[in-house]
């Protein structure tokens, strides 16, 4: 079982105010994943991103854009003083036709980054309704080829979205953590991702769902991490690759930040986004605000 803190290091001293918004070059911005506002953009869209900028988020990074223009998305990101740092848009079984438009659409906006959240999950659409539990299948059918091959698309895709004046970069989830031959399929894609066409997005809170400590990865690509998602979990969870562990707002589950924020701040890690995915659509804009001002604070 996981106690609050025992993977993460009880005795890790605080920087001060390492995750400090803007304050220094070296310093995440603490940004905001829109896929924990999913249920209120698309009740209200502009309304939404009216009330995340109260929080004092300057930075986002978009899930979707909810039927609207790049156009639209601009003008309503521009009304509110947010910026839009990426969006998780693209991904591996994709065709050329559609990742253009939406590298397209990306570029419009004015974004640095496009995401792809995901690696090849093959038996996915095989199992839909042939399976009781479709993604822990889905899963446990995963190969290391799969994820070789993920990471040759995302190659070719890293090109194309550099084309357009971008970066693309992949989010990490614990499926990555899987063990082929006592090796984590992260370490593959690390490897056979080229460096000049591919960064990382590195999910804290997913790499400890997996039972991995994500500290080293941080410290391992460095500047390859330009993004991070911070979450976090309630105490007592057992490790798993293919379930997600019950949500905690940030700093009141098991994650030590102020260790967290210090291998961020030494890799270089340009934007960390707030993204407690789980969190009921009523209490969205009241936790990206306390986790805001708890990062702020540490």
């Amino acid at each position: 079982m996981i106690e609050r803190r025992t993977i993460l290091g009880a005795g890790a001293a605080c920087l001060a105010l390492p995750f400090a918004v803007r304050a220094a070059a070296a310093e995440p911005a603490i940004g905001v994943q829109l896929y924990m506002a999913r249920e209120l953009l698309a009740r209200d869209f502009d309304g939404t991103l009216a009330a995340i900028a109260q929080t004092g988020v300057r930075d986002v990074e978009f899930a979707g854009f909810y039927g609207r223009s790049a156009a639209a998305v601009r003008d309503s990101l521009a009304s509110h003083g947010l910026t839009a740092i990426g969006a998780h848009a693209v991904r591996a079984d994709m065709d050329e036709a559609e990742i253009a438009r939406t590298i397209e659409q990306c570029a419009e906006i004015g974004m640095a980054y496009v995401v792809a959240p995901v690696p090849l999950v093959p038996a996915y659409r095989e199992l839909l309704g042939k399976s009781d539990n479709v993604f822990r299948d889905a899963i446990a059918a995963l190969t290391r080829d799969d994820f070789l091959r993920t990471a040759d698309r995302f190659n070719a895709i890293g090109s194309a979205v550099q084309a357009s004046g971008m970066r693309f970069a992949y989010h990490t989830h614990a499926l990555d953590f899987l063990r082929f031959d006592a090796r984590y399929a992260f370490d593959d894609m690390i490897e056979r991702c080229d460096p000049a066409l591919v960064d990382f997005e590195l999910d804290v809170g997913n790499t400890l769902a997996a039972g991995v400590d994500p500290v080293p990865y941080i410290e391992r690509l460095g500047q390859r991490m330009p993004l991070a998602h911070l979450k976090d979990w309630k105490p007592g969870f057992e490790p798993a690759v293919d379930r997600t562990p019950p949500t905690a707002a940030i700093g009141e589950g098991v994650i030590d930040f102020s260790r967290i924020a210090t291998a961020m701040v030494a890799a270089g890690v340009r934007y960390a986004f707030i993204e407690e995915e789980e969190t009921p659509a009523d209490r969205v804009i009241a936790a990206i605000g306390n986790a805001r001002r708890y990062l702020s604070a540490l």
